[in-house]
């Protein structure tokens, strides 16, 4: 059944409740969620609780997924609501501890602290640059100026390289290309929600 997409195994799991099709959705991103928590939470056994933890949400809310086309971005975004409440569960006993007398609580795992999204962003960011990091040095160089200054125009990317507009564009596109191919391929549905499904 592996050849089976996302979406014909969710309608198999919903109209005949089939035990054996959910078993397939949850051996085929296992290993994405666990990579997923782990390079959060840096603990494998957290990482297994939290993988554990979004499957016995996704069982018991499969129903209400309206598109079941779009299973794993669902997926990732019920993963994305798990790893922010284990921050925050996390940053609210830093907070109790110091407040019942241990002070040095509140310096311990400072990145805990941090707002969630702050802390997936600059994950997602590593992630992002060393892929960049693959490319050609001509798409490199472009993507680079891009990625570090978002609001700069193409045009203004061209003349500070030096380079015609047209081949800014054809590097552009080839770079982009082969970043979301990687990003789909290395870490399948984490990015989902930035792709949309294309």
């Amino acid at each position: 059944m592996d050849e089976f997409r996302d979406d014909e195994l969710v309608h198999q799991n919903l109209d005949d409740a089939d035990a054996g099709a959910f078993e397939i959705l949850y051996h085929r991103y296992e290993g994405p969620l666990l990579s997923f928590f782990y390079r959060r939470v840096n603990n494998w056994e957290t990482a297994q609780d939290l993988v554990q933890e979004t499957f016995i949400k996704v069982h018991q809310n499969l129903d209400s997924l309206k598109n079941p086309k779009s299973f794993s971005s669902w997926l990732f975004s019920i993963a994305y609501q798990l790893v922010a409440a284990h921050f925050r569960e996390a940053q609210r006993k830093l907070e109790t501890a110091s407040l019942d007398g241990n002070p040095e609580a509140h310096l311990v795992d400072l990145e805990h602290r941090s707002p969630i999204y702050r802390i997936i962003g600059k994950e997602q960011m590593e992630i992002v640059t060393s892929l960049v990091k693959r490319l050609p040095k001509s798409e490199q160089e472009v993507f680079a100026l891009k990625l570090a200054y978002p609001k700069m125009m193409l045009e203004e990317i061209a003349d500070r390289l030096d380079i015609a507009l047209s081949a800014t564009k054809v590097r552009m596109y080839r770079a982009k290309k082969k970043i979301v191919g990687w990003m789909k391929t290395e870490y399948p549905g984490e990015f989902d929600h930035i792709f949309g499904g294309k």
